[in-house]
């Protein structure tokens, strides 16, 4: 209130005296009326500094009136006099206190006597001191208002300051929504484009099958119907079974004629002109209008596909030789040169159907990777979803894969389309390169997809010596698959999250799977201990020197998609000369206590003596300059395969390498090894189950020697016989020898074990040059690039060793234990051991006899049902043999599970009736029996465990005539009198089945693949998983192959005499044998086709089966004797004589017992008898752990 007082009189009396002064004289009067209610609050005061400011008002109204009191016709005069009389009186009691020291200095003649009395109330002293008050009040008062004016700038600036900020954040803000939403559609449209493009390249494989089906020589418009002698090119099928083996061939539709002839040479005109006319009739087979729907779509697919031509296609650089008119086609070939190029390069096989689940299933984890395989190095992102895993190509890496390609990657983000971008430069060698990239990259298949369900195993591996990769296995032979990553800490981090996601999948709550299927990330902890797990079984002989080898690679890094790494195996053979092998003689075989170098003690000394003499700061002392397995030497053996052929080609600029250094003789290659001072290799695993790979079968020119003899096949030793298939089992043969079983830990030691490193590598002459070997150098603190570029080339083109498995001596083999293989070690040891008489009655001949969980299922001509115990030597818990007498049985029959019954539907007339129309399946549940031949033109599935019939299947259009499974039980396949096969894939089976359920399946209702070619009734069949092959016999004589996760077409066998084919049996080692009862011949072929023997069966064959070892054929019939007989050359081993009653059915149990029922009813028993062999650990069909080779 203090201020206030002070303040407002201040005010106040200013904004009078402005008034009065400047206002109208309406408005100043309005003021002085206001003014005059207001006065006597302001004359209350009567402090000092009140009363001063009163007489400097009332001297200030004087002044005023003096100069404007004549304004406005004296007007202004009267109000201010008013307002002066109005102060006075107002003010008197102050006035009047004030009057004491009064000073009379001003001048009372200038004033009037009015104003005379009103100066005498004022004080000179009051007023001055009035006067300074006011220039102090003020001065004050514009200091307040400039500090009070900078604080207002400060603050206005602030408020600025904070608007702009916000004002910046609120942009950034909108730019950074914008900048996600724009990088979101980028992304989805990226997506979209990657999965329209991945769905082009199906599309255009499925039209491809469609096309090829068509027109092949089992087609409907084949221009060279079966049987023709037409040339088909073939290459190595990337396949593989249980023992890592790719033993089959594909078609190779991309085979370059070229190469068939020498450089300086072409075919001639003529000679392609009457190959084009003799099969131009292919063309009259295609109506017009066909004809040209077929090359328009094989181009674009269909009139609403895409305008442009599909980025995957495999068109080949250059032209398009697509005629513009269908009808100038000459050939067959002008159809295949289309199928050329929409072929992708690698089947589907490996590959899932895009499906709604997969679509919008969510990534897991994406990050960027190389695809590495034999024929090229394709950078892309790998994704991981949550049941499948996709793989995006981006573009081809040239050379050895550098830190550079994954910056690139990480430059183009996860999931972008991987069109190459041409250099900023712009110049015309970039866009030329550029170019020649693109064209690169339509030979490639860049979008892969696997189903995580699967992945069999994931091994963390390495690439260039560095552990930077994974190695994916599948189930159902699927090729595996090779990736190298950034950084190890990516490989093992997306590694273990496959491993993660592949268990969770499989392994849902409630599911009843089996436990022991998860699988774990094989590190290199685990890989150690899967290593001593497959050492102890291959002591315990429960796996062969073959696949413990096999695994030894696997788990030491060795890989097929990696040819810097191939997997190595020993010479095992030293003797080439000979025209027998006697594998009684420690000469025929290599010392396999020393490496290559050191076989032959001269070569030997050279090398000893580079290495005491070997003298260098940087570089290790070093027995052998070169490596026994590199990318050279690999291409050096399969030469003659493709896609090893084009590879050596790319390797030596285009063109084979000089006649006389090309593969060309065993003989003269083992001499090499052990006299060459650069030349210290050993041997690839297609030396022992692979004889296509020394065959020129696809005639290529590979030169003329100096001698002037051209090379052709590989020349073989003596004892070969010129047989290269020969030539491999007597090689297989050795490796399995008793010789090489004692001696192969020798050879482990010194390439997988103790003896690689250290001081027991130099003592064992096995030092080679530092760099093959792991951890000799550190690529990622290596700052200059060629350093380090020309380091990778040495270490990826020179060879590497394997990684070190064995830090201790590796144990020798177990001895042999003859009752574990008694047709390999003593065949004659089995014998009629018990008759089982009149299984069923009235007595009835068995039809088939199965053995499927150690139950035997019976049924016989009148479909009578029987499932008995089958009684086998008794196991201590681990697997050990015990007998408990020397004069007891060791394998009998035993009482019936379930008591016989009848099954099934009627027959159909026209049937023939054996037991090719039966087959067991077995799941996790339960067991099942699949019977055909009923006249509904159904095949039924039948429970073991009841006897009733579980599902009836109807999708043939005549009687189902055969039926065969897939021994792991997943796949059902079916021939009928319609001429096809069907396939069928087994449903899960729940775990509690409901009894009185009519609609539970067990066979999925539709089949999976519809395979034709046949024209006559399917009378046998054959399906594997294993080796990916579906094999059908037929009326006429025919046998078609299809591979059965595609459905696709291979080949076709024909019988020599063209007689029905009535049994048909395919070991897992690829040999196929075919029976016919028209000319009572065995016929042995290989997988790929070859006839490889014959053999009269002098009778009639009710039965032709295979061991479970696959090595051997037993065949029993109207002679009523079992035959066994060598799978490899259909020589008889051993002959059992019956009880003079016809064989009808028959069995091999896994012991290799027989169980053979007769025409009367009757079941033989056929196995060892006293045996004489000491209790020991003979274990019998132990599932391997070592999940690499099933």
């Amino acid at each position: 209130m203090a201020l206030r007082g002070e303040r407002c009189p201040r005010i106040v009396f200013r904004l009078l005296i402005l008034y009065l002064c400047r206002s109208s004289l309406e408005r100043a009067l309005h003021c002085v009326q206001q003014f005059i209610a207001l006065l006597p609050c302001f004359c209350a005061t009567d402090d000092e500094q009140s009363k001063s400011r009163l007489q400097l008002f009332i001297w200030s109204l004087l002044i005023v009136r003096s100069q404007y009191g004549m304004l406005d016709n004296g007007a202004r005069f009267h109000i201010i006099a008013h307002v002066i009389q109005e102060t006075v009186n107002s003010g008197k009691s102050i006035l009047a206190t004030s009057m004491v020291g009064r000073d009379d200095s001003f001048d009372s003649s200038t004033y009037s006597k009015e104003t005379g009395s009103i100066h005498n109330l004022i004080q000179k002293d009051r007023v001055a001191s009035a006067v300074f008050d006011e220039c102090k009040y003020v001065t004050m008062l514009e200091s307040d208002r400039s500090r009070q004016l900078q604080d207002l700038r400060a603050k206005m600036s602030e408020i600025s300051s904070l608007e702009i900020h916000n004002q910046k954040a609120f942009e950034d803000e909108i730019q950074s929504s914008l900048h996600t939403i724009l990088a979101s559609d980028d992304r989805r449209r990226a997506a979209f484009l990657l999965a329209h493009e991945e769905h082009q390249q199906n599309v255009n494989e499925k039209w491809m099958h469609m096309l090829r089906t068509l027109i092949d020589e089992r087609g409907p418009w084949s221009a060279n119907p079966f049987p023709n002698i037409s040339v088909i090119h073939w290459k190595l099928d990337k396949t593989e079974d249980s023992w890592r083996r790719r033993l089959k061939l594909r078609r190779n539709y991309h085979f370059d004629k070229k190469i068939c002839f020498p450089p300086s040479a072409s075919p001639s005109n003529e000679a392609s002109l009457t190959s084009s006319e003799s099969k131009s009739s292919f063309v009259g087979h295609i109506p017009e209008q066909m004809k040209q729907f077929l090359l328009k779509s094989a181009c674009r697919i269909t009139d609403e596909g895409s305008s442009e031509p599909v980025e995957s296609s495999t068109e080949p650089s250059g032209e398009s030789d697509i005629p513009e008119d269908p009808s100038d086609c000459h050939s067959v070939e002008a159809v295949k040169s289309i199928s050329d190029k929409m072929d992708i390069v690698q089947d589907r096989k490996d590959i899932l159907e895009p499906s709604p689940e997969t679509e919008t299933s969510e990534v897991v984890m994406s990050l960027p990777c190389v695809l590495v395989t034999p024929k090229r190095k394709l950078a892309g992102q790998l994704a991981v979803m949550k049941d499948v895993l996709r793989f995006f190509g981006e573009f081809l890496v040239e050379g050895t894969v550098g830190s550079s390609v994954f910056k690139n990657l990480n430059a183009s983000g996860n999931f972008e389309r991987g069109d190459l971008k041409i250099s900023e430069k712009g110049t015309s060698d970039n866009v030329e390169a550029e170019n020649l990239h693109k064209e690169q990259l339509k030979n490639v298949k860049r979008h892969r997809r696997w189903s995580i369900g699967k992945i069999k195993a994931v091994l963390w591996t390495r690439y260039l010596l560095r552990y930077t990769a994974i190695e994916i296995f599948f189930s159902d032979s699927i090729a595996p698959v090779f990736m190298n990553f950034s950084s190890q800490k990516d490989a093992k981090q997306i590694g273990t999250l496959i491993v993660s996601t592949r268990n969770e999948l499989l392994f849902q709550r409630g599911s009843n799977r089996d436990r022991n299927d998860l699988i774990s990330f094989v590190d290199r902890r685990v890989a150690l201990e899967m290593a001593e797990t497959a050492r102890e079984r291959w002591r315990r002989r429960d796996i062969t020197n073959f696949e413990y080898l096999m695994i030894l690679n696997t788990l030491a890094g060795r890989s097929y998609n990696d040819l810097t790494q191939y997997p190595v195996f020993p010479w095992v053979l030293a003797d080439y000369s000979s025209e027998f092998l006697d594998f009684n003689k420690s000469s025929t075989f290599r010392d396999l206590s020393k490496p290559v170098g050191a076989l032959d003690s001269k070569r030997f000394e050279v090398f000893e003596d580079r290495y005491r003499n070997f003298c260098d700061p940087d570089i290790p002392s070093f027995y052998y300059g070169s490596h026994y397995s590199s990318m050279g030497i690999v291409l050096y053996y399969l030469l003659r395969l493709e896609p090893f052929t084009s590879l050596h080609r790319n390797l030596q600029g285009g063109k084979f390498d000089h006649a006389d250094r090309l593969f060309q003789s065993i003989e003269s290659t083992y001499s090499n090894c052990l006299s060459n001072t650069s030349d210290v290799k050993e041997l690839v695993p297609e030396f022992y189950y692979m004889p296509e790979f020394l065959i020129n079968s696809n005639s290529y020119h590979l030169g003329v020697k100096q001698d002037g003899e051209p090379i052709n096949d590989v020349s073989l030793p003596p004892w070969a016989k010129g047989s290269p298939e020969l030539f491999i089992c007597k090689n297989r043969e050795a490796l399995e020898s008793e010789y090489v079983s004692s001696n192969l830990h020798h050879w482990i030691d010194l390439v997988f074990g103790y003896k690689q490193r250290g001081k027991p590598a130099v003592e064992a002459g096995n030092v080679f040059y530092y760099l093959t070997y792991e951890g000799a150098v550190d690529l990622d603190s290596l700052d200059d690039e060629l350093q380090r570029s020309a380091i990778v080339d040495q270490i990826a083109n020179f060879g590497q060793t394997p990684i070190q498995i064995f830090r201790k001596r590796h144990p020798r083999r177990g001895p042999p234990i003859p009752i574990a293989h008694p047709l390999y070690f003593a065949p004659a040891s089995i014998s009629l051991t018990s008759v089982v008489s009149c299984i069923t009655y009235p007595p009835s001949a068995v039809m088939f006899v199965g053995l499927l969980d150690s139950n035997i299922v019976i049924v016989n001509q009148g479909l009578t049902l029987s499932v008995k115990m089958w009684l086998t030597t008794q196991l201590h818990s681990g697997g050990n043999f015990t007998f408990s007498g020397s004069q007891d049985p060791f394998f009998g029959v035993g009482s019936d599970i379930i008591s016989p019954r009848k099954i099934a539907s009627p027959l159909a007339e026209n049937v023939e009736f054996g037991a090719q129309c039966f087959a067991t399946m077995q799941t996790l549940t339960e067991n099942f029996l699949i019977s055909c031949g009923n006249w509904e033109n159904s095949f039924q599935v039948i429970s073991l465990s009841d006897g009733r019939m579980v599902q009836s299947v109807r999708h043939h259009k005549d009687v189902v005539s055969c039926v065969a499974v897939t021994a792991d039980g997943s796949i059902l396949a079916t021939g009928s009198h319609d001429t096809t096969v069907m396939v069928w894939v087994r449903v899960r089976v729940p775990e509690k089945r409901v009894r009185n359920l009519q609609t539970e399946s067990i066979i999925a209702e539709t089949p999976f693949h519809i395979l034709c070619g046949h024209d006559d009734i399917i009378t046998c069949l054959y399906v594997s998983v294993e080796l990916d092959v579906v094999i059908s016999g037929s009326k006429d004589g025919t046998c078609v192959f299809h591979t059965l996760r595609e459905g696709r077409y291979v080949r076709s066998l024909l019988h020599p005499s063209r007689s029905a084919l009535s049994k048909l049996v395919a070991s897992r080692h690829g040999q196929i044998v075919l029976y016919s009862d028209g000319d009572l011949s065995l016929n042995l072929y290989s997988i790929n086709g070859k006839h490889l023997a014959s053999s009269e069966s002098n009778g009639r064959l009710n039965c032709v089966e295979l061991s479970a070892c696959g090595e051997f054929l037993v065949c029993a019939g109207d002679q009523g004797q079992i035959v066994v007989r060598s799978m490899n050359t259909l020589d008889v081993v051993q002959r059992y004589n019956g009880v003079g009653k016809i064989i009808t059915s028959l069995i091999v149990t896994p012991e290799e017992c027989f169980l053979a029922g007769t025409k009367d009813g009757s079941l033989l028993v056929y196995s060892i008898e006293n045996p004489q062999v000491r209790k020991g650990s003979v274990s019998l069909n132990q599932k391997t752990s070592v999940s690499f080779t099933g």
